[in-house]
């Protein structure tokens, strides 16, 4: 292939499709896919033409289809939103979604790459269903380094790229043979990592959704990656029992931003726990009152950890 008929670098998507989830559909609080957004950004940063196809609000795999016929992208990457707790449990319908998105860009001759928690746990299966290539855990940083691989730009095996899977060449189906490097270390230092690419959502299709159903307009947001915890319901192919959390100061930086340039009514914290770190909670509170900044919001923790010495907020 020559990137002359490309019309962009990457496409990027993921494929829980509300439409597809009756009763959450019914709910209708839909929230941007997060973790595909961070993806975006540290694309972008590396010097990529990133184009966002949204699958929440989507009607089916066909939208998915005029994306990469409108954008002719050279890779197609379907990375799931790992702070989504639906993307991690994987619902078999979203599954089956992924393999006709893997197959309608194949046929558009795009090299396709998927990461998210069911293709870690399965590596094997999406490689059968046609990826190219599997990220296993933590993404990000993966993906930079084999788009790079695959355009020239690094000189290293794939074999020395840690978090991939992919299928040897030398082997043919059906006997796909795995090859699988070691997992690669998580992202430690979250204040590193840009923002979200918000200004590829469209926000105000998601306003209107809210506006209509609940009368007014969340957004999502995520202060940490991963959970301590053995909850025997939570998926844990991504993180584990690791966890990394941002400064109060970075966490200030992101709300000031997203509530001059979104406004939404209130945030949702997606962190798997929320406030684990011992007085974090009194610190971003303080740093929030500190900018004058007020916000309603909801999250996930636990009652012990809130009840905690020292975790009330100061007024």
């Amino acid at each position: 292939m020559t990137s002359l008929k490309f019309g962009c670098d990457v496409l990027l998507g993921q494929s829980y499709y509300l439409r597809f989830d009756q009763k959450l559909w019914q709910a209708m609080q839909p929230f941007p896919p997060l973790g595909t957004l961070y993806a975006a950004s540290l694309l972008r940063e590396n010097g990529f033409q990133v184009v966002l196809f949204d699958a929440m609000l989507a009607e089916g795999e066909f939208e998915w289809e005029q994306a990469l016929e409108t954008h002719r992208p050279e890779f197609a990457v379907l990375f799931e939103d790992n702070f989504n707790y639906l993307s991690k449990m994987c619902l078999l319908r979203m599954r089956q979604a992924a393999f006709t998105m893997i197959e309608m860009a194949r046929k558009k001759g795009c090299v396709l790459i998927v990461a998210g928690a069911d293709a870690s746990d399965h590596s094997r299966m999406y490689l059968e269903n046609g990826a190219h290539y599997v990220l296993s855990g933590e993404g990000d940083q993966t993906l930079v380094e084999l788009i790079n691989k695959l355009r020239g730009k690094m000189v290293q095996e794939l074999d020395q790229i840690e978090g991939l899977a992919w299928r040897d060449p030398k082997h043919a189906s059906p006997g796909v043979e795995l090859r699988q490097t070691e997992r690669r270390p998580d992202i430690s230092n979250l204040d590193e990592l840009p923002f979200p690419a918000w200004d590829l959502v469209d926000i105000d299709r998601y306003r209107k959704v809210w506006q209509k159903k609940h009368g007014f307009f969340a957004i999502n947001m995520v202060t940490t990656r991963g959970c301590p915890f053995h909850c025997n319901w939570c998926a844990k192919p991504i993180w584990g029992q690791r966890y990394h959390v941002r400064s109060p100061e970075n966490v200030l930086g992101e709300i000031q931003w997203i509530m001059e340039a979104i406004t939404p009514d209130y945030i949702w914290f997606v962190d798997d726990i929320f406030g684990l770190k011992p007085g974090w909670i009194a610190q971003v509170s303080d740093v929030l009152s500190s900018a004058g900044i007020k916000i309603h919001f909801k999250c996930l923790s636990r009652v012990d950890l809130l009840l905690r010495e020292g975790e009330k907020s100061r007024p």
